[in-house]
């Protein structure tokens, strides 16, 4: 007879992505104080990933999870999205916010000047968006939200790529933005960022109260009862 597997460890990265998706929801409205306080004391008593995954759940709709809340809403149906796209700046600068769709490929022409693609309120189509930047001496900063995961295979000289945003979420149908292409004496800025500044602030505060329950607890950074929360927004 085979003896079953053992259960898997909880780990202070399992309890942290916890607590990023808590304070996300709580930036977002989906939580309140007293939720927010109730889940967090539960993080760090936690023993199985089951019981982790249970604090997730919204208790407006049982049937929804609160880490998943942001990123279905930025997926578009496959029928509406555009197969290709093209920005560009020539000796001028370009930006792109808002409600849009992102087509599945798009490429960004940036030369001897710049632009900013704003991503917090666009739709991505299921799967991988290319994004492709070509930039010569000048600049392109892409925000995107949460939910998001980023991959870069692109290239520069005398520049350079700056990656601060994208999650390492493990949800099967987050969207991916693989950003390529090429920057001469120029550079890309990738950053995440919340689309008010009062839920930056919200979401601030939810990491704080979660700092002084852990602290309560006598969870010790290096040990499986958590570390301290990371700073950046990933719900």
């Amino acid at each position: 007879m085979t003896n079953p597997l053992p259960p898997v460890a909880v780990t202070a990265d399992h309890r942290d992505r916890v607590v990023q998706q808590l304070s996300a929801a709580f930036a977002n409205d989906r939580l309140s104080v007293e939720q927010l306080d109730e889940r967090l004391a539960a993080v760090y008593r936690a023993q199985t990933l089951a019981e982790l995954e249970s604090l997730l759940v919204d208790p407006a709709d049982p049937g929804r999870v609160l880490a998943m809340d942001g990123m279905a809403s930025r997926l578009a149906p496959a029928h509406i999205v555009p197969a290709r796209g093209v920005v560009m700046a020539v000796m001028g600068g370009f930006e792109r916010k808002g409600e849009w769709v992102v087509p599945r490929q798009l490429k960004v022409v940036a030369v001897l000047g710049g632009g900013a693609l704003d991503l917090r309120d666009a739709r991505l189509s299921p799967g991988v968006t290319e994004l492709e930047v070509f930039s010569v001496m000048g600049g392109v900063e892409i925000m995107v939200p949460p939910g998001v995961r980023v991959e870069c295979v692109g290239m520069a000289v005398m520049g350079g790529y700056t990656i601060s945003g994208g999650d390492t979420t493990e949800a099967p149908d987050a969207p991916v933005l693989r950003i390529s292409g090429f920057c001469l004496m120029a550079g890309v800025d990738v950053n995440r960022k919340l689309r008010k500044q009062r839920s930056e602030r919200r979401y601030s505060q939810a990491l704080e109260r979660a700092e002084q329950v852990r602290a309560v607890t006598g969870a010790h950074p290096n040990d499986s009862a958590g570390q301290g929360p990371h700073p950046a927004y990933s719900p």
